[in-house]
């Protein structure tokens, strides 16, 4: 990769309503700022949120976590994409771990483990689950901060244009062409979800969600049973 060319990595960050969270996270990857092309790609927000930016890219794209991330990386000139949630928080050595994972042409892209940012057993187990399935599927979600290779996010199309469960989809693409790692990370993402609609429903409607998927639901039914309202 070279570095004197482009950013070695380009962070996208699908942004709607985030005026809660957004300031925070520009402010987290400012160590990295001189390293980093951050991009914000904004659905719509009418809460402030990208009157709150600064130090980053924003642009407007249609509403919706694949329209956003699709239209972030067309703009994005690095070499690696990495997508972020806006309530995600990247370990301090995340630069490290992927500079190790892309020495290796064989990988296409990955994610990182996970941890809820909430104690508690409750939440130890749901980031456990989680990155046991990572691990053993190789499926990733949005939680996980995933990052792609550049030429091979356009060679597989990006995400899919869906209305749920892109990232899925975009993990089993990303396999279908090469290798793919889940680093050790761990990445820390808000309990916010859980906390706002109760542990336990929300715990059930995403397992719900994945059950009804893999029977054959189509995604814009799925998206009716769930709210990203956070």
């Amino acid at each position: 990769m070279n570095k004197n060319k482009h950013p070695l990595i380009s962070v996208i960050i699908p942004t709607y309503n985030e005026s809660a969270t957004i300031k925070g996270t520009i402010e987290h990857l400012r160590p990295w700022s001189n390293l980093l092309e951050i991009i914000i790609v904004d659905g719509g927000s009418n809460d402030g949120t990208t009157t709150l930016v600064n130090q980053a890219v924003v642009f407007q794209a249609t509403r919706g976590r694949a329209s956003q991330m699709n239209a972030g990386a067309q703009l994005a000139s690095g070499e690696v994409l990495l997508f972020l949630h806006s309530d995600t928080r990247l370990p301090q050595d995340f630069l490290q771990q992927l500079e190790l994972a892309m020495s290796d042409d064989s990988v296409v892209g990955g994610a990182f483990k996970m941890k809820v940012d909430h104690p508690g057993l409750f939440f130890y187990l749901t980031s456990l689950g989680s990155n046991l399935r990572a691990a053993r599927t190789g499926i990733y979600f949005g939680d996980q901060t995933i990052f792609v290779r550049r030429d091979i996010f356009l060679k597989i199309g990006g995400f899919p244009p869906v209305e749920l469960l892109e990232d899925w989809e975009f993990s089993l693409s990303m396999r279908r062409v090469g290798k793919t790692v889940l680093l050790p990370g761990p990445v820390r993402t808000s309990a916010r979800r859980w906390l706002i609609h109760g542990k336990w429903r929300t715990t059930w409607l995403l397992h719900k969600i994945k059950v009804l998927y893999l029977l054959g639901a189509r995604p814009a039914d799925l998206k009716r049973l769930y709210s990203d309202r956070r």
